[in-house]
């Protein structure tokens, strides 16, 4: 559904990747062809095997991309948000959309068309790098997530997920949002929900976490980030170092310290 929104779209394209990098008049023309749209919480954006029409890029809100089983499992793997593009992998290979895309929650986004992308891939050789940047750095995440859920345990992935923001936080306590449902968590992380809300009981139970609703309070981040760095739970970590297989999960979060 299309709408009229109030926002200076010029200054916003100019402010994100890959867009600062187009000279005046490509980035005028690409505002000129750009559309508001307005999608309420549940109502699908495009679906997978769509010709690919363009880019969105979210303004507010959020935007599941998931696949489908031909049974109704989902498998989410991204979550799009502010400023964020969807769709200019399938722009550049000229494919159709590999997912489907659905708002979690009520969502604007810009929607630039694919003949006024593809304009501007031919008249800026900057825009073009920027653009395959972008896409190496969608790349780089998805291999990070195929990695922590080939290699690393439940536990550690739910630890992972909630160290993600705490990069500023070298120790002592912090405060974590859950700023979406449990099960889009859990689909994220390669985990049913039911699993998910165990692991978070057992963090909680060795002292590591404290759930308040959508907060989790984590008392200690130093012992929160050697519990990743230690590869306690299971196989090998991404510092190399071996694991503590056989041991029980709620044995190992019990032996982490700083």
């Amino acid at each position: 559904m299309l709408i009229t929104q109030a926002i200076d779209l010029k200054s916003f394209l100019a402010g994100i990747e890959p867009y600062a990098g187009l000279g005046a008049e490509d980035l005028a023309r690409l505002v000129d062809a750009a559309r508001v749209v307005h999608l309420e919480r549940g109502m699908p954006l495009f679906e997978q095997g769509q010709p690919c029409a363009g880019v969105h890029i979210v303004l507010s809100g959020q935007i599941k991309l998931a696949f489908y089983s031909p049974h109704g499992a989902e498998k989410i793997i991204a979550i799009a948000t502010n400023r964020q593009g969807v769709g200019e992998e399938c722009l550049s290979l000229g494919q159709d959309y590999p997912f489907h895309a659905d708002a979690l929650v009520d969502s604007t986004l810009i929607f630039l068309p694919r003949l006024a992308l593809i304009d501007c891939l031919e008249n800026s050789r900057h825009f073009v790098q920027r653009l395959m940047k972008c896409i190496a750095e969608k790349f780089h995440h998805l291999l990070l997530d195929v990695e922590a859920a080939s290699l690393l345990t439940g536990s550690e992935r739910v630890v992972e997920y909630l160290m993600r923001d705490l990069d500023g936080v070298a120790q002592g306590p912090a405060v974590v949002e859950l700023n979406m449902a449990k099960s889009v968590i859990a689909s994220r992380l390669s985990l049913t929900q039911e699993h998910f809300s165990r692991l978070l009981r057992q963090l909680s139970d060795s002292g590591m976490i404290a759930v308040e609703g959508r907060q989790i309070q984590i008392p200690d981040v130093c012992r929160m980030r050697q519990y990743l760095a230690s590869g306690e739970g299971h196989a090998v970590n991404r510092l190399g170092r071996s694991a503590g297989r056989g041991r029980a999960t709620s044995e190992l979060l019990g032996a982490v310290a700083c």
